[in-house]
């Protein structure tokens, strides 16, 4: 999993869940109001990032799809065996 330089995202993401994920449980627990008492425009600016990278993703996905002529369908059983199958075809 780590030997991938393209999982590093997924990875720093699933470690920022599990962090938020557990400043949750510590509020819910000891029944803490949590509130935001930053700046404003802080929050308006990572909406706004949030908001232009998700509508980044949406046209390039549906821009290069069409180029392409189309994605292939999930699961693409044309491409071969994932590396992760490794471990279940062990004999």
């Amino acid at each position: 999993m780590f030997d991938d330089r393209d999982n590093i995202v997924g990875v720093l993401l699933l470690g920022l869940c599990a962090v938020i994920g557990g400043v949750m449980v510590w509020a819910i627990m000891t029944d803490t109001e949590l509130e935001y008492t930053g700046p404003e425009w802080l929050a308006w600016l990572v909406g706004a990032l949030f908001l232009a990278g998700t509508l980044y993703g949406l046209f390039v996905g549906f821009g290069g799809r069409r180029r392409s002529g189309g994605a292939p369908q999930w699961p693409d059983v044309g491409s071969g065996r994932r590396p992760w199958w490794k471990f279940w075809d062990r004999r």
